[in-house]
């Protein structure tokens, strides 16, 4: 099936697959592939599409846009996106990918576990195995081979365990990435009481607060905000199990302005108030 969107060559296919209701409840399963050659003026930028899109760039560069800053991937790489979540992405020149839209149950769990440990655009050990993987969907959900969706659901799986088996470069990214991480968790810990920012946390590691905050999530599961947020409640939580602070000085200790916020955020967060919380039995 041909491809009418802008920017799309008439040489690319598109396949569409409508899962069984098993195939939903129980496996992986694909909903869409395409083998796309783009040109300058293809331009994606979508709210959601409820998926998870995996594309391997066979030539040319592919942009994806992470948290508002365009980054490259290049031929042989392979990008891993939450399409539940807005997502945008365009070429400068030309690109030929070959992609696929899929979901699961486990789905969302796998695919954070990918991004964290490699982020979303990966450099695989073994490239040639994630394109043979690509290849044998498409081949599948085209028309030209017949597979049960037993047999898809395991070759999706084995896909995405390819893009486990990163590079030494991604490796030592992802090093350098936690050691980022650590050291701002260790600022956040010993500045808790500070008026603390999503900027001034992502200085003191030397990053810009796109590039920190998406390396953050993809670390922690948080966004930093969110992480200042969880700390500041857990280290309140231990102050009224452990010490005999009053509130007023709790809520200081923490970061709050007033005894009324840190009451309010407490309450909110845990559905009991702080004094409530110091009573219970554990």
């Amino acid at each position: 099936m041909k491809c009418s969107e802008k920017g799309v060559l008439n040489k690319s296919d598109v396949y569409f697959f409508s899962p069984s209701p098993k195939a939903r409840t129980y496996l992986f399963y694909p909903l869409s592939m395409g083998h796309f050659f783009c040109v300058d003026g293809y331009h994606l930028i979508r709210e959601r599409y409820d998926s998870f899109l995996v594309t391997y760039i066979i030539e040319g560069t592919f942009n994806v846009y992470l948290n508002g800053e365009k980054v490259a991937a290049p031929a042989g790489s392979t990008v891993i996106l939450n399409c539940y979540e807005p997502h945008e992405y365009d070429t400068d020149s030309f690109f030929e990918s070959i992609w696929l839209h899929f979901d699961g149950p486990g789905a969302l769990e796998l695919y954070e576990y990918i991004t964290s440990n490699a982020g979303n655009i990966i450099n695989c050990a073994n490239p040639k195995a994630v394109k043979k993987s690509m290849k044998n969907l498409f081949q599948n959900i085209g028309g030209k081979r017949t597979a049960s969706e037993s047999a898809m659901s395991s070759e999706i799986y084995s896909l995405l365990c390819e893009l486990l088996n990163v590079t030494d470069t991604n490796i030592r990214k992802n090093v350098a990435n936690e050691k980022s991480v650590a050291e701002a968790q260790k600022y956040i810990s010993e500045n808790l009481g500070d008026h603390l920012t999503v900027a001034s946390i992502a200085k003191q590691v030397h990053m810009s607060v796109s590039h920190f905050s998406r390396v953050f999530k993809q670390q922690t599961g948080y966004s930093p905000y969110d992480y200042v947020l969880v700390t500041r409640l857990n280290v309140a939580k231990n102050c009224l199990r452990e010490t005999n602070m009053s509130i007023s000085e709790i809520a200081y200790k923490t970061g709050f302005n007033s005894e009324s916020n840190f009451i309010f955020f407490f309450t909110s967060n845990t559905g009991i108030s702080p004094g409530k919380f110091r009573k219970l039995n554990f």
